[in-house]
């Protein structure tokens, strides 16, 4: 099988130095696909300079939704791969990640922390389970990390979901309409290391309000 890796990333000078160097390990079954999102702080510049992957620049400050379908329109290949480019996910999960993929033939998605963990309380977490909790209750499910993400899928699936978030929604509008077609959704472990607003996290706590609309929009307004 053959992938296009989607990757959007904003102002992360800091971690794309590590960030080129896993990219340039995977294989060459992989099309890489980054776009920076109107970045201002060096990522531009450090991004002229390497020439290996498909770069793709906003000229402002535009959204994830946005950037990642700005990726789809340009990915070549069968199969999609969505991650962010922050390294709170690890890039090094891929490979194992595509074996699991090709060997159930469902779409997958990232879970970044296991039933059993011993997750430090603090407001994110306690966000993400509420939003989790709501997007099961709304849609009927039973999905544990409805916000990550990592994802892999079919291109033509993806495509046909016709995603209109232009922020950090786009995570639940996904999986709304992955849930919604009444697909198979593999859920995966990966590795995880969250950061703090001060290391750079872009979501933040204003973000959930627009994330609830946009499941409540799918849930009772939308017409597909």
């Amino acid at each position: 099988m053959t992938y296009t890796l989607i990757i959007p990333i904003y102002n992360e000078v800091r971690t794309l130095p590590v960030l080129l160097k896993k990219l340039r390990r995977l294989g060459d079954n992989i099309e890489i696909i980054i776009i920076d999102d109107g970045s201002n702080d060096g990522t531009k510049e450090l991004l002229i300079k390497n020439n290996r992957f498909n770069i793709i620049r906003n000229e402002s400050n535009l959204g994830k939704g946005v950037s990642i379908r700005k990726g789809i329109d340009l990915a070549s290949n069968q199969n999609i791969i969505l991650m962010d480019g922050d390294l709170e996910v690890d890039i090094d999960d891929i490979p194992r990640l595509l074996t699991i993929f090709e060997n159930n033939n469902n779409s997958l998605v990232g879970v970044r922390w296991k039933e059993d963990s011993n997750l430090n309380f603090d407001i994110n977490a306690f966000g993400n389970y509420l939003i989790n909790s709501l997007f099961n209750l709304l849609f009927q499910s039973n999905l544990n990390d409805v916000l990550c993400c990592v994802k892999i899928l079919d291109l033509n699936l993806f495509k046909s979901l016709n995603i209109e978030s232009n922020g950090f929604s786009i995570e639940v509008e996904t999986m709304a309409k992955l849930v919604l077609k009444g697909l198979i959704i593999d859920e995966v472990n990966i590795q995880y290391n969250r950061r703090t607003a001060e290391e750079g996290k872009k979501l933040k706590i204003s973000d959930s309000w627009n994330i609830i609309w946009t499941m409540i929009r799918l849930k009772f307004y939308s017409k597909g």
